[in-house]
């Protein structure tokens, strides 16, 4: 465990560097930064890997055998997450799902399963899919409200 957030704590630094590094004005995810398609992908892979720890609705109402787990979506979800950018979200899910497998998703599963989480979390779709690249995702910024 102690590896795995020095692992995060060193992705997160990079993302942090490419971030600052590029001279880009930062893009809300409010700003429609996901497809309809991408989050129906995120939907089905939340049905079969997701749910069971983090609930149908993302809640984090898991199983009753499984141990407590954080939402996924939402008001506390995006509160949470509030000033960071996707790039920082990729790299968590993609290195810590599912917990008892981590870094099993590849990156266009992790991406297409955080597109799931904006959606569920009331952030409107747009026209161009989140890439699955942390360079791409650093210049977008989760946000509270528009």
């Amino acid at each position: 465990m102690k590896w795995q957030r020095i692992l995060i704590g060193v992705a997160l630094g990079c993302v942090t560097a490419v971030a600052g590094a590029q001279a880009v004005k930062p893009v809300s995810v409010w700003s429609g930064v996901y497809t309809e398609a991408q989050n129906k992908r995120g939907e089905e892979l939340h049905t079969d890997v997701c749910a069971m720890c983090h609930g149908p609705r993302l809640n984090g109402a898991g199983q009753s055998e499984m141990p407590p787990s954080p939402a996924i979506a939402g008001a506390g979800f995006i509160r949470k997450w509030t000033g960071r950018n996707v790039a920082a979200l990729l790299v968590y899910v993609r290195h810590t799902m599912p917990p008892d497998s981590p870094g099993t998703l590849t990156d266009q599963q992790a991406i297409d399963a955080i597109a799931h989480m904006l959606a569920v979390s009331g952030i409107p779709a747009g026209s161009r899919e989140l890439p699955p690249d942390p360079g791409a995702l650093a210049n977008i910024v989760i946000e509270a409200q528009r």
